[in-house]
């Protein structure tokens, strides 16, 4: 039980940093102001579903498709209730993310490689893994991010769940 109470709790404070960067990229991103809150949710959703997918035993990869997709999906949603463009909500959402962990590893590898006077096989391999997990995490992010869209090509929203007033429209 204690376990999964201090998953619990940083999961919470994991959310929270999420939908912090999710919403400075927002406004980074000039989306409309009335948008803020759902983006920032949008991105400590996408966090958790991640998390809590590795938390189980998932590896990162799957857990960053699994947890896109579920961004892209609720992205659209979220599109429609406000009458918005789906990447108003889907990109700043992902962002949190991304693998800035294995990218940096990758690159302090890569100059340790450059100095070492011998070729160092334990390196080089670390190297490669943390550069492809970087890649594939990437690669599932964009591909999460756009499979709904594209499984929903032709298709409007608004048609499959019907039309709704705009949400916050004075705001």
């Amino acid at each position: 039980m204690s376990e999964w109470l201090n998953h619990l709790l940083s999961s919470g404070e994991t959310a929270a940093m999420a939908a912090m960067t999710a919403a400075a990229f927002a406004v980074f991103f000039s989306v409309p102001a009335r948008t803020l809150l759902a983006t920032a949710a949008l991105g400590a959703f996408g966090i958790t579903v991640k998390f809590s997918l590795m938390h189980i035993g998932w590896s990162v990869i799957e857990g960053s498709f699994i947890a896109s997709v579920c961004v892209g999906l609720c992205g659209m949603v979220l599109a429609w209730l406000y009458h918005t463009p789906t990447a108003v909500f889907s990109l700043p959402a992902v962002i949190p993310m991304v693998p800035g962990v294995f990218a940096y590893r990758t690159m302090l590898g890569v100059l340790e490689f450059t100095r070492a006077a011998k070729m160092d096989q334990a390196l080089l391999m670390n190297i490669i893994s943390n550069g492809l997990t970087t890649a594939f995490i990437l690669l599932c992010l964009a591909i999460g991010v756009a499979l709904p869209n594209l499984l929903m090509r032709g298709q409007s929203i608004r048609r499959v769940f019907g039309k709704r007033p705009l949400l916050m429209a004075n705001k």
